[in-house]
């Protein structure tokens, strides 16, 4: 296994270095060389020699373990070697999400003539009781939508349909998942088990339009506004200089010392600087860098909790285990981060800035999340969508979302443009979406089956305990194996969206 083990670490320093790139992208909006860094991988990985090498360890009768590393390896290298035409058509779609990756980081939008930020907007959508000032600041968002499209949105859609057919699979859905080693019927009964709860989430939201708005009917710009009513608590002004030790203290309780990891924060905000928020695994157990944006408001600590969770699950996996690293799914990564970005309802983390008598609204408020977030759905199959349907223009787009959306929830469609081309993950990261709601559901599944394990009815009681847990029963195993069988381990049962919803 050596000679794999040394091409796989070749490798990974590229992979560093475009990562790297990245993050300078991100927080800059400078380009000092991404398509270069891209080109020298490709190289790596159309080379026959580095193929041949992995394909002969294919035909080696192998221990499990090297069996999954060979198997990972192959996987990533196959492609390379099925026509020069894909991989022609695999360096133009780099070469056209880096320049749309470009253009989402570095826009603006603007609101009444002047320029305004994603948090900015957010606070407007969060604070505003004027209805009609939340509904020009959402659909402010929607500014992007024309500069994506006219820098070649559609022609990066088209590229990425063209390479799933020439593949030889149906669609780039299924090229997507079968990639992330997902069976491609792994959502063909989500609608039927989601129907039960559609009259659910509508009569809550109802409910809620009632009391806070006056009216029947909840539109998207009341949301974040519905939420703050819930909840006040978490748009109260809390000093973010502290931030790290306030993080700091809140891991210990898991065990986990983020003085033990080498961590870089990026959270506030600046011009031609992503308004998104990430986690760039620069590499794993030994450098991790976490970008966001906040302005000292109590929900923000959403995110650094989120990516913080992202940057000490990054150094947990073991430096030395470059290829099951990379056996990885996004779908456990975003379980975990998204695991202690719930902990912001949680009293371990908020007492820090505030006593129980907060308790009953984060309480409500995170009830109403969890139901509230089944509309994310409509995201992830708008997602899909995009690869099924024939797309020529930006009205098609519009139409596809709004026609996912009023199947599945029943929404009419605005009179205005949807904003939807601001999420860059339609860009720059297509079919990934679904990891954050599956990440839900695994971290539903996980919390069950240790508060059973364990005899306590919330993870909190032995918190170090759960910290063990994760990192025995779910972080150690999962480049072992591919998650559907990682989640089938840990919980006894196959995936389904009942550990969610029931």
């Amino acid at each position: 296994m050596e000679k794999l083990f040394e091409i796989a670490a070749r490798l990974d320093e590229m992979q560093t270095n475009l990562s790297k790139l990245s993050w300078v992208q991100y927080t800059s909006g400078y380009d000092f060389g991404i398509e270069k860094a891209y080109k020298e991988i490709n190289d790596f990985l159309e080379d026959k020699n580095n193929y041949e090498l992995v394909s002969e360890y294919m035909k080696r009768d192998l221990d499990p373990v090297n069996r999954r590393r060979v198997e990972i390896f192959y996987n990533t290298i196959r492609s390379y070697h099925l026509s020069d035409e894909l991989n022609e058509l695999n360096e133009k779609i780099q070469k056209k999400t880096n320049e749309l990756s470009m253009i989402l980081n570095t826009f603006r939008f603007k609101l009444d003539g002047k320029e305004v930020s994603s948090v900015e907007l957010t606070q407007i959508l969060s604070n505003e009781d004027n209805r009609e000032l939340r509904k020009k600041a959402y659909f402010a968002r929607n500014q992007i939508n024309q500069p994506l499209v006219e820098g070649g949105f559609i022609d990066l859609i088209n590229m990425r349909k063209e390479y799933a057919t020439l593949y030889g699979d149906k669609d780039f859905v299924e090229y997507s998942l079968k990639q992330n080693e997902l069976s491609p019927t792994i959502f063909n009964n989500w609608e039927n088990e989601l129907k039960p709860y559609i009259d659910k989430l509508n009569s809550k939201r109802q409910e809620y339009a009632r009391k806070f708005l006056n009216g029947d009917e909840m539109m998207p710009w009341d949301e974040d506004y519905i939420m703050a009513k819930i909840a006040p608590i978490q748009n109260r002004t809390v000093d973010m200089s502290n931030y790290y030790e306030t993080l700091r203290k809140f891991f210990l309780n898991f065990g986990l010392d983020l003085d033990k990891f080498n961590i870089t924060y990026d959270i506030f905000s600046r011009k031609n600087k992503s308004e998104w928020g990430y986690n760039f695994p620069i590499k794993d157990g030994v450098d991790s860098r976490i970008l966001a944006n906040v302005k000292n408001k109590y929900h923000e600590y959403k995110v650094l909790l989120h990516e913080t969770g992202h940057g000490i699950h990054s150094f947990l996996l073991k430096p030395e285990e470059i290829l099951l690293n990379q056996g990885v799914s996004g779908i456990i990564a975003e379980g975990i981060a998204n695991l202690f970005g719930g902990f912001l309802y949680d009293e371990m983390f908020y007492r820090n800035f505030f006593d129980k008598s907060v308790e009953l609204q984060l309480k409500e408020l995170a009830e109403y999340n969890k139901l509230n977030y089944l509309r994310f759905i409509g995201s992830i199959f708008f997602d899909h969508e995009l690869y099924r349907n024939e797309i020529n223009s930006l009205q098609d787009i519009e139409n596809l979302y709004f026609k996912v959306f009023e199947d599945l929830f029943g929404d009419k469609p605005f009179d205005d443009a949807p904003p939807f081309a601001y999420r860059i993950h339609y860009t720059t990261h297509p079919i990934y979406m679904h990891n954050y709601f599956m990440g839900d559901v695994t971290c539903e599944m996980i919390r069950k089956v240790f508060c059973k394990k364990y005899g306590v009815n919330s993870v909190t009681e032995k918190p170090k305990e759960f910290g063990d847990f994760l990192i025995n029963e779910v972080i150690n195993p999962s480049g072992l194996y591919k998650y559907e069988e990682l989640f089938q381990r840990i919980s006894g049962e196959e995936f389904s969206l009942k550990w969610y919803l029931e």
